[in-house]
């Protein structure tokens, strides 16, 4: 548990005396009520008795302070009150009556969570305003600005000032607890001290032989995260942790506030949005606005052509022709063969063979040359150097060295290059002769180039600065949880594999979350978050009930790995089948497609 609580520097910045603990705790005994811990309330419930105003407290007094900011009570003034009415401290299970009584013996505020519902790294935050939160009675909640909140996977788990969610709440059925002493106002190490102590000491109370508990801090998040992976334009490795590339990168998480707008102007939303497999955003916001004044935006992403196309490289291409038939914007299309000659052992003439061949999957998903233009690079440049020249006279080498990282080792092609990759932002802008907002659909490894040079040189120019929407990497189907990759050609799937290359590949490499034998697995049941095959088929599968269904039954241990692979199997297939015949049809119509000096 340690690794996987997080502080973020924009909550230390707005709020900084905040301090938060936690407690994880394991295996212990979580009965009805216990004798020790019923007499300790009543003896806390006699002291609260005796208080004149709880208001003066010095911790809640310290307290309060956040609280009248936002018109709220301070909880914890609350609870003290109501007790001095003559109410007692709430009986639940024994896990959650541990929480009361050090809450009402210290008058602090602590959360508690089943720690077997979190999954991913926690985070705390301040909130934007708009965040997703489902309150402990089961109902929607709308969060409002600068709230200090915990969530897991962008989602809130607690709020300072709404309190715990429902789904991750600690019941008569928990067994294993996590505890955070939350302190926003100024408390001295001694008080936490003993706050927590009190708190461990009733933990041990009702632990076993095979309990334990555990304390620490939760630190600033550059203290803690280290380099456990890397996403940068040229390389992906590790386990991504998304929370903080949205904190890294600075982007925005997609939320429920966001997907109500996008639906409201297309009339539903694609399984993408809603599985949260596009999850973050830059001014989306500001494309909505335009659209819903009557000004259309313009599309854009694009591909590195090193090699064939597999699976992964389908997602955006997939969401932007979405994005184009419900929004009705031109998409343009750039095939950067200048780039992998530049960072690749390729030749020029390889890289651009290669382009061509990208483009047919791309014309596969049922683009229309109408409204989709696409650009190679090398084969339009009289048109986007001009534009990239503009780009190149105002961005600095410190700056492009800071984005990127570049060093005296770099060759100065993939300097420029930034430039060349920039200029489609503003390419619609050029050839309509106003100023044309611009989406950039494409995984969250490409933000570099936004953030750090079209984005910063776009007021410089007069344009707009472009938006982005980012979705997740596709993993391999090996072991590793990094992106799929055409060099790795056991664990990518692509998009000229046959029926039985795609049998093979994920029979033999597709990784499980399934028990080691039958029997396990019938009992235990298997573990769907972890499985990769269940990862794809929520790319592919576009039934949420159908979905949640295999979930469910994989989860429960009636659908075995093996058929969840042949499930997956299947449906790649049909979706290949199908694809292979639009790509060979493709190439009669390229040419239709081709945006030309």
């Amino acid at each position: 548990m340690k690794t996987q609580v997080k502080l973020t520097k924009r909550l230390l910045s707005k709020y900084p005396n905040v301090k938060f603990f936690t407690v994880t705790a394991q295996n212990l005994s979580n009965k009805q009520k216990d004798v020790s811990l019923e007499k300790e309330k009543k003896l806390i419930e006699k002291k609260i008795c005796k208080i004149k105003d709880s208001s003066k407290i010095p911790i809640v007094r310290k307290d309060n302070v956040f609280f009248k900011n936002f018109g709220k009570t301070n909880p914890i003034q609350y609870q003290l009150d109501s007790i001095k009415g003559g109410k007692e401290i709430p009986t639940d299970s024994v896990l959650k009556d541990i929480l009361f009584i050090t809450e009402m013996k210290h008058y602090c505020l602590v959360s508690g969570h089943d720690l077997d519902t979190i999954k991913d790294t926690l985070i705390f935050d301040i909130t934007d305003g708009d965040e997703p939160f489902t309150n402990i009675a089961n109902k929607k909640q709308d969060l409002v600005p600068n709230d200090i909140i915990l969530k897991q996977n962008n989602i809130c788990i607690t709020s300072l000032l709404y309190g715990q969610d429902n789904a991750t709440k600690i019941t008569d059925k928990t067994k294993n607890t996590v505890y955070f002493f939350w302190f926003f106002g100024k408390v001295t190490d001694s008080e936490s001290k003993s706050m927590i102590n009190t708190l461990v000491k009733y933990l041990k109370g009702i632990s076993q032989k095979k309990s334990t508990i555990e304390t620490f801090k939760v630190k600033e998040i550059e203290e803690s995260l280290g380099q456990e992976f890397v996403v940068t334009p040229w390389e992906v490795k590790g386990d991504i942790d998304y929370n903080r590339l949205i904190v890294e990168f600075g982007t925005k998480p997609i939320t429920n506030k966001l997907l109500k707008r996008i639906e409201s102007n297309v009339g539903e939303l694609h399984h993408f949005l809603t599985r949260k497999i596009f999850f973050s955003h830059r001014d989306m916001d500001f494309i909505l606005n335009e659209y819903e004044k009557g000004n259309k935006f313009a599309l854009y992403t694009g591909r590195g052509p090193s090699g064939t196309t597999h699976i992964g490289h389908l997602v955006p291409w997939m969401f932007t022709k979405w994005i184009q038939d419900k929004f009705g914007s031109e998409f343009y299309f750039q095939i950067v063969d200048d780039e992998k000659f530049l960072v690749k052992d390729l030749t020029l003439e390889q890289t651009t063979a290669y382009g061509y061949d990208n483009a047919l999957d791309l014309i596969a998903l049922g683009f229309k040359p109408k409204k989709t233009k696409i650009i190679i690079n090398t084969e339009y440049s009289k048109t986007l150097y001009k534009i990239a020249l503009k780009i190149a006279k105002r961005i600095t080498y410190s700056q492009a060295k800071g984005v990127f990282g570049f060093t005296n080792q770099s060759n100065i092609g993939i300097i420029f290059y930034t430039s060349m990759q920039a200029a489609p932002c503003f390419l619609p802008s050029v050839l309509k002769k106003k100023n044309i907002p611009v989406l950039i659909p494409a995984a969250i490894d490409q933000d570099a180039y936004w953030r750090g040079i079209a984005r910063e040189v776009a007021p410089k120019l007069g344009y707009y600065k472009p938006a982005q929407i980012h979705n997740r990497f596709l993993p391999g189907l090996g072991t590793s949880k990094e992106k799929m990759s055409a060099s790795q050609k056991h664990t990518a799937i692509f998009t000229t594999d046959t029926p039985q290359e795609v049998k093979k590949k994920i029979m033999k490499y597709a990784f499980s979350g399934g028990q080691d034998t039958l029997k396990k697995h019938r009992e235990l049941g298997g573990n769907p978050d972890v499985d990769y095959s269940y990862q794809w088929l929520s790319v592919f599968e576009k039934s949420d009930k159908k979905l949640e269904e295999v979930y469910h039954s994989y989860k429960n241990g009636d659908l075995l790995s093996g058929e969840l692979k042949q499930m997956l199997i299947d449906k790649l297939n049909k979706f290949l089948t199908n694809h292979q015949k639009e790509r060979i049809k493709a190439k009669k119509h390229l040419e239709k497609f081709m945006l030309r000096d």
